[in-house]
């Protein structure tokens, strides 16, 4: 029958721990002699926070020049109304072109506006994709404004695609 072990007696003062192995370390010394045997100083907290800024800023900067590569060449996407004519109770039958004068193939996001003053119940969509210098025509049915809302007049009408 064994004996149980006696617990490991801790030093009295303040101290801190090996980040290794637990054992007990001067204040501000975070390895113990075995796991540190050249005695290698810690990074001070500025040179980490430094760095650690210095990641982000790079971060940032590859991300810009990322999105400058991947949005390079899109747009714009001027529009022309060919005809528009309202409908029973307030909504509007369209028919649009847009044109895509960028330098790549892409999709159009178009917002179709009273007057060019965005609201909440804007329809908004995406057109089919287009190589650079197409032209396509869009239809589109705007349905009747929700009661309160003013209806759709075919002359005030505003498109705008990016």
């Amino acid at each position: 029958m064994s004996l149980p072990s006696a617990p490991a007696l801790e030093p009295p003062e303040p101290h801190d721990r090996c980040a290794r192995c637990g054992r007990p370390t001067p204040l501000g010394v975070s390895l113990c002699a075995e796991h540190n045997p050249g005695h290698l100083r810690t990074p001070s907290p500025t040179q980490v926070h430094g760095t650690i800024l210095a990641g982000v800023g790079v971060g940032f900067v590859a991300l810009a020049l990322l999105a400058n590569y991947v949005l390079s060449g899109l747009g714009p996407f001027p529009t022309e109304i060919l005809s528009a004519s309202a409908t029973a109770g307030g909504g509007v039958d369209l028919v649009f072109a847009v044109t895509n004068e960028g330098a790549k193939g892409s999709r159009a996001t178009c917002r179709i506006t009273r007057g060019g003053l965005s609201t909440v119940g804007d329809p908004v969509f995406r057109t089919d994709p287009m190589v650079p210098g197409a032209r396509i025509e869009v239809r589109r049915t705007i349905l009747p404004p929700a009661p309160g809302e003013p209806t759709w007049t075919p002359q005030r009408l505003v498109i705008s695609c990016t």
